[in-house]
Formats: structure tokens, C-alpha cells, sequence
């Protein structure tokens, strides 16, 4: 009798085993999930995920929901079955053959556990798989006061960052679009146009157009609010570029609500750190916590006193000094000033580029006051054999970008022969001539007395290279470059060119090569190397015209007889 019921409970269980695989047959072909082959394995291929994710997904904090597509396994004795299934908008998921399972708000580890533990239930010798597939896009609301607010996409992987860069795109596609289709002005310029670009110039350098206020300046990066369910995340995107803590910068869940508030209020940060300036105020926050946003401390600010400049009230307000050891304990209020004191010396070096025709060019630590021209040239190598050694050009970057106020007072005139003054016009010809900040010099002599100068940080050295030639130009009869020979006069080279043509006038210069002044030339001037020897050209007249004139000034000249004589005989 024991024997005849075991038989039957063994065939009852084979009996249901093989109604739940025919069931899974026919949801199977129905699905169409992959083809069959003959030894009864389905053919199945690994979908790609379209979702850029920057880390795996850890399936405690995962949230299923809606969109979520999952790729189920189910092997029996001898067939498998493969399934891409996708969560419903009302949150469930429908596993064929066996039933529908509510999955919105589980974690993904709960909801693969549920899966599993329902097909089991139906069939306990089956193995079952299950893995997220493919990510799922929901949208989030934004709130604030600026224009472009509303429903984003995102998914379960997005940062708050990427939603606000999605943002900022927003804000500036929409202030780019609204500068093309601004009005251009029609009136008339009254400025001249080569008088305007120098005023330009002056008013960017010194006065400086005020920088508009837009949406992409006024939102705030450090105070940004996630509203999940009852609970609020506070959100910091600067703290997270600087420390990297996902805390400052989670991901989003579907029904959150992104407040992306205006900056309300500032604090100030200068001195001794990497990257000063003004920063959006966190409730809260340390002195600590501003220098690690302002970059960390310089070299020089690791042991000195910092001030802080505070108000009392609307009015009023008072500055007092912490030690900066005490960074951690000191907290900050709304428009702080905070001035970290540090020393601008530091193990500072003071430095000057010497290049051109130099043994060993490059950038020399220098003592200031003490260090000459003519020790940094003897530590750069002395000169090459292609050095002109009686040349030397020396500027400054920081000398020359100070402003020339007599230049900009002169070029703020009209450029004409009535409004400027002789003296005006020989300024800014001479300054065209002379870069400030510039020393040139042209012969032994001069570079003999350069080379006992003191250098100064930032100083510019530059070796000339040695081109002996002189050029003539002007009314000779083969103008060009000419070899340069010391023993040779004025005559001389202008024997070379072939002599004078037949307009040549009595002037002769000789425009120096190192300074560009233009001095009067006759057999005895000396000449150097790389100088330009200008002989000018006769004025040519028109006869008509000069005759003309003749008779015009005799025209006059005889009515004024005439005038003076009616005159005198009154």
C-alpha cells in the first residue's frame, strides 16, 4: 500500500513539473524573446546599455521603478528559457507563465530576491537568473525663480551635477539665442574709425564696460535642495569638485523635486590661497571648510595670522585676527571678508630670459639690486660665434604694460595738423620708435656700459645676431643690401650702388639700426653694421601747377601794392 502511494505522489509532481515547462513553452513562443535550435537552448543575445554610468550599480541602493528592463534566465531539466522583461508604469512586472510581481520602490537586490522566490514557487526544480538589463528614464521636476524650470530627464544614475549642467545649457543656449536676434542701432557714429578702436582700447583698460547680470551667474551651485518624500538633501556642488564625496552630489530618485535657488549670500576670500575671489555662503561652514573651496593655502600662509572682517550690523563692522591652526573651529557668517595673511617672499625667485645668440639661453634666478647684464651673459655661456657682441636688447613685460598717460592723452586728439602741437606729434613718433620699457644699444661703448646695469625681475635679454650689411635706399642706382665693411666711407658704399640718380636731392640720413633715429650723413658720419643709408628723391612738380601758383601769390601781391598805395595816398 506504501509503495502504490509513493508511486502516485511521484507522478502527481511530474504531472504539474511538466504542465509549468509547457506553460513556459507557449509563453516563450509567444514572447518571441529568441529562436529555439534543435538540442532545445534558446538563442539569445546581451543587450548593450545605452546609459553611460560612472560607477556599477549597487544593487542595495538601486530603486526599481517604472522603465526598469530586466533579462530573465530560466533553465529546466531540458530547455532554457530567456526573457527581456520591463517594468510597467503602474510599477509591476509581468513574468510569463507565472504572474505579475509590484517592484516600484524596491531595491534591486529585493526585487530580483521577490522574482526569484516566485518562480520557485511555482517550480522548485528550475534554476532561475535575473539581472537589470537596461536602465530606465523618468523625469524630475525643477523649481527656482529662474526661466528655464520644469520637468528634466534623468535616470537612476544621474548626478545632481549632470542635471545641472543640463541647466546651465539651458540658460545659455536661451541667452545666445536671445543676443542674435538683438537690435542693432542705426545711428551714426560720430566717432572717426581710426580715432574709435584707441578709445575702445583706453575705455576696456580703464574704465571697463560693467559685466551683465545673467540667469547662469545668479543660480546657485552650493545651496541646492532635493526634496525626497519628508525628507530634504542639501546639496553642494562645490564641496563635491573639490572632495569627490558623492554626498555633496547623489544620484536622483524618481519623484524627486530639484530647488535650484538664487545665491543670496557671499563670502570673500583673498591672500594666501590658490584661488581667491568671492564664493557663494553655506550655512554653517568653517574657515576650514572656504579654504579647501578656495584651493587650500599657499606656500608662505601654513603659520601666520588670517583677519576676518565682519558686520555687527546693517552699517557697522569690525575685522579681527585667528590663527590659521584654528581653521577647523571658526565659523563663517554671510559677507565675511577673509584676508589670509601670508608672506608674498616666500622663497620667491627673482628671474630674467636671456636668449638669442647665447651659449646657453634660458631663465636665471637673479639677486635683485646686485645681478648685472653682464653676469647673467658670462652665466649663460658668453656669446656665439654668431653674436653681434655690440648689441644688446633688453625689455620688461611688466614695465611696458604700464600705461603711457602723454600717449593716451595725445592719441585721444584728432590726427590732424591743427588740434595737435608740433611737440605732440614728435612724442608719439618717438614712442613709436622706443618700446617702453625697451633699451637698445648700438655700439661697444654703449653695450660696455649696459652690461654694468643691475637686472630687474622680469627682465627680457635678447643677443642680436651679427649681420654685417648696410642697406641703401632711396635715388641710387642699385638700391639694396650691401656687405658692411669697416674702413669704408659714405662715398664708398654709394660707389658700390652704381652713385646718385639723376633726382637725387642733397639730403642724405643714415637711419641707425639699434634706435631707429634718422641723422643727417655726410663722408665722415660712421657707419654700422645693419644701419640704412636713405638718400631722398627730388619733389617733383607740375609745371601748369607751379605756374599757377606763381600767378596766383603775384596777383595777390599786386592788389596789396595797390591797396597800400590807395592808403598812403590818402
Amino acid at each position: 500500500m506504501k509503495k502504490i502511494l509513493l508511486m502516485g505522489l511521484v507522478c502527481s509532481v511530474g504531472y504539474a513539473q511538466t504542465l509549468d515547462i509547457n506553460a513556459l513553452r507557449t509563453a516563450q513562443a509567444r514572447y518571441k524573446a529568441g529562436s529555439v535550435t534543435s538540442t532545445g537552448a534558446t538563442q539569445v543575445s546581451q543587450a548593450e546599455s545605452k546609459v553611460l554610468i560612472d560607477q556599477p550599480i549597487n544593487p542595495e541602493k538601486y530603486l526599481v521603478g517604472p522603465g526598469d528592463q530586466f533579462r530573465v534566465n530560466i533553465i529546466s531539466s531540458n530547455e532554457t528559457f530567456d526573457y527581456s522583461l520591463i517594468v510597467s508604469p503602474a510599477g509591476e512586472i509581468l513574468i510569463p507563465a507565472v504572474g505579475i510581481l509590484p517592484v516600484y520602490g524596491m531595491t534591486l537586490a529585493e526585487a530580483i530576491g521577490s522574482m526569484e522566490k516566485m518562480v520557485k514557487a511555482r517550480n522548485q526544480s528550475v534554476k532561475i537568473y535575473v539581472t537589470l538589463e537596461e536602465i530606465r528614464q523618468f523625469r524630475v521636476k525643477v523649481i527656482g525663480h529662474f526661466n528655464q524650470t520644469g520637468f528634466y530627464e534623468v535616470t537612476a544614475m544621474t548626478h545632481v551635477s549632470d542635471l545641472y549642467n543640463q541647466i546651465k545649457d539651458k540658460i545659455v543656449y536661451k541667452e545666445n539665442k536671445d543676443k542674435s536676434f538683438s537690435p542693432k542701432s542705426d545711428i551714426m557714429d560720430p566717432i572717426p574709425n581710426e580715432s574709435k578702436s584707441q578709445i575702445d582700447d583706453l575705455y576696456e583698460r580703464k574704465i571697463r564696460h560693467p559685466e551683465k547680470e545673467n540667469e547662469l551667474n545668479k543660480i546657485s551651485s552650493r545651496n541646492i535642495v532635493i526634496f525626497r518624500g519628508q525628507d530634504s538633501l542639501n546639496i553642494d556642488l562645490a564641496r563635491f569638485g573639490i572632495t569627490g564625496d558623492n554626498q555633496f552630489n547623489p544620484y536622483l530618485n524618481q519623484g524627486d523635486i530639484l530647488l535650484v535657488p538664487y545665491q543670496t549670500h557671499s563670502i570673500n576670500i583673498y591672500g594666501g590661497v590658490k584661488k581667491p575671489g568671492e564664493y557663494e555662503y553655506v550655512a554653517g561652514e568653517s574657515l576650514h571648510d572656504l579654504v579647501q573651496i578656495a584651493g587650500g593655502l599657499r606656500h608662505g600662509a601654513e603659520s601666520v595670522q588670517v583677519e576676518i572682517t565682519r558686520y555687527d550690523s546693517l552699517t557697522k563692522k569690525q575685522s579681527f585676527n585667528v590663527n590659521i591652526r584654528d581653521e577647523k573651529t571658526i565659523q563663517l557668517k554671510p559677507e565675511d571678508h577673509v584676508m589670509v595673511k601670508y608672506d608674498e617672499q616666500y622663497k620667491h625667485h627673482d628671474i630674467v630670459h636671456i636668449n638669442g645668440a647665447i651659449t646657453y639661453p634660458g631663465v636665471y634666478s637673479i639677486e635683485r639690486g646686485k645681478s648685472t647684464v653682464g653676469e647673467i651673459i658670462q652665466r649663460a655661456g658668453s656669446y656665439t660665434s654668431r653674436a653681434d657682441s655690440t648689441k644688446i636688447s633688453i625689455n620688461n613685460r611688466s614695465i611696458h604694460e604700464i600705461p603711457d598717460r602723454e600717449l593716451e592723452r595725445i592719441l585721444l586728439i584728432p590726427d590732424n595738423d591743427i588740434n595737435r602741437s608740433d611737440e605732440e606729434k614728435a612724442y608719439v613718433k618717438a614712442r613709436i620708435r622706443t618700446q617702453k620699457g625697451a633699451l637698445e644699444t648700438n655700439s661697444q661703448s654703449q653695450t660696455h656700459t649696459v652690461k654694468e646695469f643691475p637686472v630687474v625681475d622680469g627682465d627680457v635679454i635678447h643677443i642680436l645676431e651679427n649681420f654685417e650689411y648696410v642697406e641703401l635706399v632711396g635715388a641710387v642706382k642699385n638700391p639694396g643690401r650691401y656687405p658692411y665693411v669697416k674702413s669704408l666711407s659714405l662715398n664708398d658704399y654709394l660707389k658700390i650702388t652704381g652713385g646718385l640718380t639723376s633726382n637725387a636731392s642733397r639730403k642724405i640720413f643714415i637711419i641707425k639700426a639699434g634706435t631707429g633715429q634718422r641723422i643727417p650723413a655726410n663722408d665722415q658720419t660712421r657707419i654700422d653694421t645693419g644701419d640704412t643709408i636713405f638718400i631722398a628723391e627730388k619733389k617733383e612738380y607740375n609745371n601748369w601747377t607751379v605756374t599757377k601758383d606763381i600767378l596766383t601769390a603775384t596777383g595777390q601781391l599786386a592788389t596789396l601794392i595797390i591797396v597800400l598805395q590807395r592808403i598812403l595816398g590818402n
